[in-house]
């Protein structure tokens, strides 16, 4: 193949990939939906045929040979269409919200690629900085030729750009460091020997200054001893030729360091996009990153490009997701307010063990009761030696009548301690004092989901699912620290008044499971319509009891009724075991059908039917969002 052929094949390619991808693309965009983007794409077309046509021109299949003036003046001929091309799929990809379709951004950063290789980058025109290898107008790399001898230096000159080199001279070293700063020079030939400013010195000052260490320095001098050749090395040269040099080695040092150099280059500038990057995501996990801010990067026809394409539509997913989030959020607080005013404090239940003002030991203050449950009555009340207010709950004395039940609870209390969330109740201490036992755990000023389903009735899917993202939040850290709940149900579930859900009892429900097994109160302290169907049949129990428990809480909150109901214990218990429960969109036709099949997959009968964790149950639910 001649050079001719072989330059045609070589230009026509890119142009095939530009045209046969912009075509594909403006068939995957139907009108007028995309009426940009396809203006775009067609101007991009237009481009690559005056490309097409430049090329046919000057390398005709006719032709066996061009000389280099022709080559040159095609590539300069080429370099306005690649510009125009760049130019448009740049703007696409910086304008590119959610992709039109799957392979969309893929497709123009194809066509990028080969617009690049229309014109070889030390013929293409400068992008920006002035120290980059990329040629700029003139379209040749720059060269400084350092030498205070004239002769010497009109030689370099007339090699050098024999060679196609743009050439700048300089007649000393104080010369030299000016042009430098000046001048967009790419590499240095330096002449040791000079009056004014000697080569090493003007070498040490360059690789001394950050802004010139990467421009590569080649020494050529008559000074060819070994000590003026090391001291040059460890000064940083690339290399030493000695004089008279050998122009065919001058020409390979030459395109070794261009290429280091932009070797050089291309990872200082891939650096320095992945800093915006990881910046963007700093600002993403910190809450404050803008949409659009990573435009620039993300108008790169490389990895990178894409890397920042990819992050800039998740974090405004995210955005959008955490203002959902947010909404639901404020709907649950106003359900939350509306159900405070309609709670009538005053049923609590049976008359208090201790009345407001008593103390419990010396320490505490009992100031209101808060409610009662199977294990006793909760108080409010006053820690006296830190000044705090604290929730104390009296545990029933035959819960406690045994000391080893006493032991594995403290147990329990201490491996509840590890939870740190914040939507657990925190428990304290756990202690006697005039027989009385006790818990004391944080005080959180709120209602509990039972008060607010039994006032307000079921929730809307919105509510339903801030409460139970919530829950399943909670139960995924307690799970990890190796906590099982085995008891979740609304009445422990408490809701303060900016809708943060805290479950309550951590811990607890352990020592009502071993103190009194299935037995009448054991079935008051785990109520059966939230039990899995293997904790009523009293096996062993994992972590994915409490999703089912979870599944029946979220379920009364979309419908406003247990998953399965009976007139007695007995009864319930049969259907828990037996029956399937009916989707909740059955009752209430606007629960989504996605929310429903996370519902019902939580409420299967057998363990291994259910999600594997609550870390799944968590990304499920936020998928919802």
């Amino acid at each position: 193949m001649s050079q001719v052929a072989q330059l045609r094949h070589d230009l026509r390619t890119p142009v095939n990939h530009i045209v046969g991808y912009a075509e594909m693309l403006l068939e995957d965009l139907p009108a007028p939906a995309h009426e940009r983007e396809r203006a775009a794409l067609e101007g991009t077309l237009v481009a690559a045929r005056d490309a097409l046509q430049a090329i046919t021109l000057v390398l005709a299949p006719t032709r066996d040979e061009v000389d280099a003036g022709e080559v040159e003046g095609l590539y300069a001929r080429l370099a306005d269409p690649q510009r125009r091309i760049a130019d448009a799929v740049r703007g696409l990809l910086a304008a590119a919200g959610e992709a039109p379709t799957p392979t969309f951004a893929d497709d123009l950063a194809r066509i990028l690629a080969a617009a690049e290789r229309l014109v070889p980058r030390e013929r293409a025109p400068a992008a920006g900085a002035a120290t980059t290898t990329a040629a700029r107008g003139d379209g040749q790399a720059r060269i400084l030729v350092v030498d205070d001898e004239p002769g010497n230096r009109d030689l370099l000159q007339r090699r050098l750009e024999r060679d196609g080199y743009a050439v700048i001279c300089a007649g000393g070293g104080r010369e030299a460091l000016a042009a430098v700063g000046r001048e967009a020079v790419d590499l240095v030939l330096l002449d040791m020997l000079m009056p004014d400013m000697d080569g090493l010195a003007v070498l040490q000052h360059l690789k001394g200054d950050p802004a010139t260490r990467d421009l590569p320095v080649i020494v050529i001098s008559a000074l060819d001893d070994l000590h003026a050749v090391a001291r040059c090395i460890e000064a940083g040269a690339e290399d030493y030729l000695p004089k008279p040099f050998d122009p065919v080695i001058l020409r390979a040092r030459l395109a070794g360091s261009l290429q280091t150099k932009r070797w050089r280059d291309q990872e200082r500038d891939q650096l320095r996009a992945l800093g915006y990057v990881t910046a963007a995501a700093s600002a993403v996990e910190g809450g404050t990153y803008q949409p659009g801010t990573l435009s620039e990067v993300a108008a790169r026809g490389d990895a990178i490009g894409r890397l920042a394409r990819v992050m800039d539509r998740m974090a405004v997913q995210v955005r959008e997701r955490e203002s959902r989030l947010r909404e639901r959020l404020d709907e649950l607080r106003s359900e939350i307010g509306v159900a405070r005013r309609s709670i009538d404090t005053a049923s609590v239940g049976d008359g208090p063990t201790f009345r407001s003002g008593e103390r419990l030991g010396t320490r505490y203050e009992i100031l209101s009761v808060l409610g009662r449950g199977g294990m006793g009555t909760v108080y409010r009340a006053r820690d006296l030696e830190l000044g705090e207010e604290v929730a104390i709950k009296t545990v029933r004395p035959e819960l406690v009548s045994d000391e080893t039940f006493r032991e594995r609870f403290k147990d329990e209390i201490r491996l509840a301690r590890r939870i740190s969330h914040r939507n657990v109740v925190r428990t304290h201490d756990f202690g006697e004092t005039g027989g009385v036992w006790y818990l004391t755990m944080e005080y959180v000023e709120g209602i509990t989901l039972r008060e607010l389903l039994d006032t307000r009735g079921r929730l809307a899917a919105s509510v339903a699912l801030a409460v139970g993202t919530q829950l399943a939040e909670c139960l995924a850290v307690a799970h990890e620290v190796g906590v099982i709940h085995r008891d979740i149900k609304p009445q422990n579930l408490l809701l303060d008044a900016d809708g943060v859900l805290k479950v309550l009892d951590f811990g607890v429900a352990r020592l009502a499971e071993r103190s009194a097994g299935l037995t009448e109160a054991g079935l008051i302290l785990g109520t059966p319509a939230y039990m899995s169907p293997e904790q009523i049949t009293s096996e062993p129990v994992d972590e994915r009891a409490d999703l089912y428990a979870a599944g029946a809480v979220l379920y009364e909150c979309l419908t406003g009724r247990p998953p399965l109901e009976a007139a007695s214990m007995v009864s319930l218990i049969a259907r828990v075991l037996a029956d399937e429960p009916p989707a909740p969109s059955t009752i209430v036709p606007d629960v989504p059908p996605a929310l429903d099949d996370v519902v019902l997959q939580l409420l299967a009968k057998r363990p291994q039917d259910r999600p594997p964790s609550a870390a799944v149950l968590v990304e499920r639910l936020q998928a919802l969002a």
